[in-house]
């Protein structure tokens, strides 16, 4: 179980505060109503077959892959509403989340890519009041973060990059201390084109999966062609990533986001 002491650095960008929440606190506990109230209510994406209650008489969304992962929060700084999530699951003996469900093509695009080394980004979420455009506010939901992240207009965008990376950021300095070089995640095709234009260059290592919705695949990250891949870019974001300090300004996304 991660402690206070090991945690990844918290961090503050203009509108958000990023943290990581450790098990059995009562941030975690408003970790996962947060992911129930997306998850589980809002996309009805996970089945709360029985879902517990916090100590606050909400039902929270966990399952049994929660005691093996780190878990990152984000918050708006002016109002302390939870602003997004993610976690990432580490190699363990029962396997990640995605293997059951997906079909990943063997052999891995990375020869040293092993179950020791590759963890999983999963219930990555953002909160339905910093992906919907301003006119949309009292329309109903239309449900998936990733497509409404692409498709707005992008004076409407602007804190999602900076959404984004700020988990990211969180997301690379865990995966430096817990030495994992390489993450899989199952997204969105549009999702992952939206990543790689941040400069994020998740690799597809499977076919979409049109039994899940909406349909999705597999894909693969390397920390090492990361760091290259935003290095040859010349844009701040890669030193962004790296700070350890806190209050860091994070860079302007590429104009074509």
């Amino acid at each position: 179980m991660n402690t206070d002491q090991t945690k990844v650095p918290s961090m503050e960008t203009v509108y958000f505060r990023f943290e990581e929440v450790v098990l059995g606190t009562p941030a975690y506990e408003l970790y996962l109503e947060f992911r129930y109230e997306v998850f589980c209510k809002e996309l009805q994406r996970i089945v709360p077959f029985s879902c517990p209650l916090s100590s606050n008489g909400r039902f929270m969304e966990t399952d049994q892959y929660d005691p093996h992962s780190r878990h990152f929060m984000a918050y708006h700084k002016s109002t302390g509403i939870s602003a997004a999530s993610a976690r990432v699951i580490l190699p363990n003996s029962s396997g990640l989340n995605v293997t059951p469900r997906y079909v990943i093509y063997r052999p891995l695009p990375y020869l040293d890519a092993t179950d020791a080394n590759i963890g999983e980004i999963s219930r990555m979420a953002i909160a339905p009041e910093f992906r919907r455009r301003q006119e949309d506010k009292d329309k109903p939901f239309q449900g998936d973060p990733e497509p409404e992240m692409i498709y707005q207009p992008e004076k409407n965008r602007r804190r999602q990059p900076e959404l984004v990376l700020g988990i990211y950021r969180e997301i690379y300095l865990l995966c430096q201390q817990e030495n994992i070089k390489y993450c899989m995640a199952a997204m969105d095709n549009r999702f992952s084109r939206l990543l790689n234009t941040l400069g994020f260059p998740f690799v597809p290592v499977g076919p979409v999966n049109d039994n899940v919705q909406p349909p999705r695949r597999v894909y693969l990250i390397s920390a090492f062609e990361m760091e290259r891949s935003l290095s040859q870019r010349g844009t701040q974001i890669l030193s962004f990533l790296q700070a350890q300090n806190t209050n860091d300004t994070p860079p302007s996304p590429p104009s074509n986001i």
